[in-house]
């Protein structure tokens, strides 16, 4: 396949890839008012990660075949995209789901950074080659972080800096979500405290209808449930966006992303 053909395919694969994953994110979210401010910009990191490395590789005349990579890297990352999507959303449906398409986005990420690493890596020893001997020998051996900041060129240096620009977000992300869940803990905490005193004042366990009307708002739909016999039997389960060493329970383990997606808390009395 000639090397046009390929770059006309990527940049349709790209574009599409990225309207579908953020019509499909829209489709989560609700609408565009809360789709584009938040699942949308997220869903399209990757895409804009893809764009960024794709300019700076043609900024820099990297060697056919370095260059190649990252072209069918990029081609098969943006397909990989909403493939997933359809996936959590329409075939592998479960309470999962939601934390699945949220981590999709990381997916691509690090299949991003691995093709950009894997291209610095192979541009350097193409380079290392035609380097002239006197060059080689100026270079010092004594391994520092400095020397090897200042020895490294313009594409691998907007490449590192990147690729810790993508991780700081990774991780900002992931803060975010353990914020957010702090919320949740709060009420886990208040429904746990009711529990325990109602088992302290009655020797029983509260049933159905007492914790409905205590907690009104704590139902399916908002991603609670109270597994219970209604008379020895009682084990509550809230939603979490990820881990986090406040929460009380067990965690229960997603077996797509193998993230924390709900904690799980036993009662006997």
């Amino acid at each position: 396949m000639h090397d046009t053909v390929i770059k006309l395919l990527t940049l349709i694969i790209w574009a599409l890839g990225a309207l579908c994953s953020s019509g499909l994110m829209v489709f989560v979210g609700g609408g565009w008012k809360q789709g584009v401010l938040g699942y949308v910009a997220w869903a399209l990191i990757p895409y804009l990660t893809i764009a960024v490395i794709q300019l700076c590789a043609r900024f820099f005349h990297l060697s056919r075949p370095v260059n190649l990579l990252l072209i069918w890297a990029a081609l098969v990352i943006s397909t990989i995209g909403p493939l997933l999507y359809l996936d959590a959303l329409f075939v592998h449906v479960d309470a999962q789901g939601a934390l699945a398409i949220l981590m999709i986005p990381v997916i691509q990420i690090l299949l991003t950074l691995l093709a950009t690493l894997m291209a610095v890596y192979w541009h350097w020893r193409l380079r290392r080659h035609t380097r002239k001997p006197a060059d080689i020998r100026n270079v010092s051996p004594l391994f520092s972080i400095p020397r090897i900041m200042t020895s490294l060129n313009k594409p691998q240096g907007i490449l590192l800096a990147a690729a810790m620009i993508i991780f700081v977000l990774v991780y900002a992300l992931i803060s975010l979500l353990q914020s957010a869940d702090l919320k949740t803990i709060a009420i886990a905490r208040d429904v746990d405290t009711f529990i325990l005193q109602y088992c302290n004042n009655n020797k029983v366990l509260p049933v159905s209808g007492v914790l409905q009307k205590q907690f009104p708002n704590l139902n399916r739909e908002s991603g609670w449930f109270f597994y219970t016999d209604d008379k020895t039997y009682l084990k509550v389960q809230y939603p979490m966006r990820w881990w986090n060493k406040q929460a009380i329970g067990e965690p229960r383990i997603s077996e797509f992303t193998a993230t924390a997606y709900a904690y799980i808390v036993d009662y006997k009395c």
